[in-house]
């Protein structure tokens, strides 16, 4: 979605996204039409904008943004090493 979509469906101002992107809390693709946000995105900036109404401080969000998506990290690598073992079972016959 485009800048302006964006910041109607995240309800933040134009001035905010600039910081956040700045900032590196967003990371839009860039294309030739401008920057283009995912749902990730929207998902992320609706997550920022809950933590700054709560009262996490700027140099706060950073920290909380970087164990999220080591959290996340950690799903995914725990997600692909199941699926490697339910493989390895399924490849050895049953004794």
């Amino acid at each position: 979605m485009q800048s302006r979509t964006f910041i109607l469906q995240a309800r933040i101002e134009a001035e905010e996204l600039e910081i956040w992107c700045a900032e590196g809390w967003l990371l839009p693709r860039e294309t030739e039409a401008g920057r283009d946000f995912s749902d990730v995105d929207l998902a992320r900036a609706h997550f920022i904008r809950d933590l700054r109404n709560l009262g996490v401080n700027r140099e706060g969000i950073p920290i909380v943004l970087d164990l999220v998506d080591q959290l996340h990290g950690l799903r995914r690598v725990t997600r692909d090493l199941m699926e490697a073992v339910k493989a390895l079972r399924e490849e050895r016959p049953s004794k």
